[in-house]
């Protein structure tokens, strides 16, 4: 009868009933050298692919740095032209060249700011005490 059930049973039921252990020697050899290796190589490789990152991401400033500097040069050679400099005196700050007309647009009903800017040629100082004696008496009332 045992070598029936012998016979029944599959071919490794049979040796792992003989007491031969499931971790053998040489799996645990392989194991330890399969860990050891991981725990080596794993720093070398993390800084190997951060250098790669580094890497891409300095060409990448490269290539945005070269790109400023092309066109900074060029606003460089804008800049030292006479011309550009007098159409960016028209434009931006609204510069006229001595007998040029300038022509001042207004909505309907709308008062100029040229007009109240140019103060229609009467300058009247103001009335009261000095300048100076109203921020002394501004001081000394900000004290009490």
């Amino acid at each position: 009868m045992a070598d029936r059930a012998r016979r029944q049973q599959p071919r490794g039921a049979a040796t792992r009933q003989r007491g031969r252990p499931v971790l053998t020697g040489r799996a645990l050899v392989l194991g330890a050298i399969m860990v050891l290796l991981v725990v080596i190589l794993a720093s070398p490789i993390t800084r190997y692919l951060g250098s790669r990152s580094d890497v891409s991401h300095a060409a990448a400033q490269l290539h945005a740095d070269r790109t400023e500097l092309h066109q900074l040069t060029r606003q460089k050679q804008r800049l030292a032209d006479p011309g550009y400099i007098q159409q960016q005196a028209r434009n931006t700050l609204q510069y006229a060249m001595p007998g040029d007309t300038v022509y001042v647009v207004v909505d309907k009903g709308a008062k100029s700011a040229l007009a109240s800017s140019s103060g229609g040629g009467k300058s009247t100082p103001p009335k009261g005490r000095a300048w100076n004696t109203r921020i002394w008496a501004s001081v000394r009332s900000a004290g009490r």
